[in-house]
């Protein structure tokens, strides 16, 4: 089983090294940013998508659903998408589709569910997905996955502490906008840095953690792997289209 992150940036990166946020397990999309059509396309695998899982609503997380969606109607596709998501995604779709920003109603031509809530719980072909609300600057849910043995726990944005540390899971995907000599500056924003990541999977009893979201300060790819590592040494700061094997 394998993760492949097709955007690792934090919403203030600038340049095209690092994407907007998204990842693909196993028929799971984990966000959505700006980049993630093309890059699933070039992966080969835009039909396996099952479920779109937003974290929550700002733009570096959930701005390439309409792409997504324009895509899923250009090829011509069957088979049932379930998009989860904290409350208020619904209306921003019917607003792009009361402009026609997608052309047509996806639920026109399959078998298409939208979840909002605060707490979710659903199955997701081998998936078992449920929410845990974190503490960000807006509503973000958090997701364990589990399936054939595996779990996997997705922060989306996070100020740390929060929930994630009371939950338990082999792999952790950690956002890690900031390095820790900007640990006010993470706080004030609703971010955490890399040591705050490593503390979470300590608590959570994680075998591994992967860190993204990683923000466009100096050095802070240096510092964000050094420090994670430092803390908790199963450490590994992703790049974009990054294929880790779980």
């Amino acid at each position: 089983m394998k993760v492949h992150f097709l955007g690792t940036g934090a919403g203030n990166f600038r340049g095209s090294r690092r994407q907007p946020c998204s990842a693909f397990v196993e028929g799971l999309l984990l966000d959505c940013g700006a980049g993630a059509t093309g890059r699933l396309h070039d992966l080969g695998r835009f039909g396996d998508v099952d479920a779109v899982l937003i974290t929550h609503l700002h733009s570096d997380h959930v701005a390439g659903i309409f792409d997504f969606l324009l895509h899923t109607l250009i090829t011509g596709r069957k088979r049932p998408l379930v998009l989860v998501s904290p409350p208020g995604l619904r209306s921003v779709l019917q607003a792009m589709l009361d402009v026609k920003g997608t052309v047509v109603d996806p639920a026109q031509l399959y078998d298409f569910r939208i979840l909002e809530g605060d707490r979710i719980d659903t199955q997701v072909g081998a998936w078992q997905v449920r929410s845990v609300a974190l503490d960000h600057s807006v509503p973000n849910l958090g997701y364990l996955l589990r399936s054939d043995g595996v779990s996997l726990f997705y922060t989306g944005d996070t100020r740390e502490p929060c929930a994630a540390r009371e939950v338990r899971a082999d792999y952790l995907i950690h956002e890690a906008t900031y390095a820790d000599r900007f640990a006010a500056r993470a706080t004030e924003y609703g971010h955490s840095t890399a040591s705050q990541a490593a503390e979470t999977a300590i608590a959570m009893h994680a075998r591994r953690l992967l860190l993204n979201h990683v923000g466009d300060m100096p050095d802070a790819d240096v510092e964000i792997a050094r420090e994670a590592k430092a803390r908790f040494p199963e450490s590994e700061l992703v790049e974009d289209r990054a294929a880790v094997e779980l």
